[in-house]
């Protein structure tokens, strides 16, 4: 499938949001900076700027719009079913923001207070609010695409100093599946650790929704600070109230159940971990970008390498990836 890719804007790295949008002459509200228009990656210029958003389009049917900010998933449609990946109507797309919704790409570092390895640099660091972001090999047909970031000065000056690549490879079809893969390369002459995590706002009802596949698992549960470690006992985990949890090592299949849609998506991994996450009532007025209620309209299934740093040495390579498939229920 990689080899299928062809050269679609080559050696092109936007320096900030704003020159971006002045170049493309894509509308951006005021306040937020949230691009109304989304720009077909087939008519995005070889060479030249890239739009705030591009959208993907399957020739069989099916959507896709990513934000080259963050190389940020922030919809996915396909026929016969509804929205399948929430993004708050609040979210941000300044050139320091982090877009609430959508998948985010956490790289060099998952977090830095709930769970497992803690580090220096800010809450889920630097890949998912930079505009160094390139598309470096596409599909005209738009049905794939891939991002790489690669070290900068801002990023060798930083608490994470090492040079490194990062790919990000999209493949989705239209028929209820995407895949999305994650490549880390060691180009320094020394090893490097990191921790990582594909940070995904699933829609669907909070209350309505279950998750499979985490019976017998142990997680860290960061909503309870005097006995965090635990072991969960339940069929499916049901989500009435807030919750954030790390679980791993988790088995390589779950299921997402979303009754009220009648709807599944079940992820195929082999990411170690995985995070559940939803704010609730408790948590929401924490955030800043996210409606009153809309906290009971998604439900966060997030995987990744994150209770153990992932080691590479100089010059070798990191992967992992996970498809999405979406069913009835």
């Amino acid at each position: 499938q990689e080899e299928a890719f062809l050269s679609v804007v080559p050696n092109y790295r936007p320096k900030s949001m704003a020159s971006a949008v002045a170049a493309s002459g894509a509308l951006v509200g005021a306040e937020a900076g949230t691009a109304s228009v989304a720009v077909a990656l087939k008519d995005v210029p070889r060479g030249g700027p890239l739009p705030p958003r591009i959208k993907l389009e399957h020739p069989k049917g099916g959507c896709l719009e990513i934000a080259p900010h963050g190389a940020h998933i922030l919809s996915w449609k396909i026929p016969a079913h509804s929205e399948v990946i929430y993004l708050s109507p609040q979210a941000k797309f300044g050139e320091n923001d982090g877009i609430r919704g959508g998948t985010a790409i956490c790289f060099p570092q998952y977090c830095y207070r709930q769970f497992g390895p803690t580090g220096p640099l800010p809450h889920h660091s630097f890949s998912c609010k930079s505009n160094d972001w390139e598309i470096e090999r596409g599909d005209d047909d738009a049905s794939k695409v891939e991002f790489v970031l690669r070290d900068s000065e801002a990023t060798r000056n930083s608490e994470w100093p090492h040079p490194f690549e990062l790919r990000y490879a999209i493949f989705f079809d239209a028929y209820g599946e995407l895949l999305t893969k994650m490549t880390v390369r060691n180009v320094g002459t020394t090893d490097f650790e990191f921790t990582c995590a594909l940070h995904t706002y699933f829609c669907g009802d909070m209350r309505e929704t279950t998750i499979q596949g985490l019976k017998g698992v142990e997680y860290q549960d960061a909503m309870d600070k005097a006995n965090p470690l635990k072991t969960d006992t339940a069929a499916a985990l049901s989500l009435q109230e807030s919750v954030d949890r790390l679980y791993g090592p988790t088995p390589l299949v779950l299921q997402i159940i979303d009754k009220k849609k009648g709807r599944s998506v079940t992820i195929a991994k082999d990411f170690p971990d995985v995070v559940v996450w939803n704010p609730s009532d408790q948590g929401k007025k924490a955030l800043g970008d996210l409606p009153d209620d809309d906290f009971e309209k998604f439900v966060c299934v997030e995987v990744g390498a994150i209770r153990e740093p992932v080691r590479v040495k100089a010059g070798e390579v990191w992967t992992a990836s996970q498809k999405y498939t979406i069913g009835g229920s």
